[in-house]
């Protein structure tokens, strides 16, 4: 093969909004008090919806908003876990399913079956 490798034409460089950024930010995350219309309750929920995620660039703090529950964290005590738990809260949401979950008793999802 002769010659030299392609070169890419110009292309247009726009501008990133103010207040963009590209992950949330650690120090707002969401706060389970705030956000919660019911106080930690320790045991299984049942038929819930999961209708938004949030996280940030550290891999264990991701929190999903449960319809009529508030703001949960994903327990990142098994960082495996974390990661299915995450993918199947990712998939929950974008397609509409309930989920049941296990809150344990720092409030934080430790089991979460779709």
């Amino acid at each position: 093969m002769t010659g030299q490798p392609p070169v890419p034409g110009t292309y247009a460089v726009l501008d990133r909004p103010e207040d963009w950024a590209p992950y949330g930010d650690a120090t707002v995350s969401p706060q389970p008090g705030l956000c919660s219309h019911h106080p930690v309750q320790s045991g299984w929920h049942i038929g819930r919806t999961i209708s938004d995620l949030w996280s940030y660039e550290d891999a264990s703090g991701v929190w999903v908003l449960v319809d009529h529950v508030g703001w949960k964290r994903l327990s990142p005590a098994s960082r495996s876990g974390h990661t299915h738990m995450t993918l199947l809260a990712g998939a929950a949401t974008h397609d509409h399913l309930t989920v049941d979950f296990h809150e344990d008793s720092d409030g934080q999802i430790d089991q979460l079956i779709v």
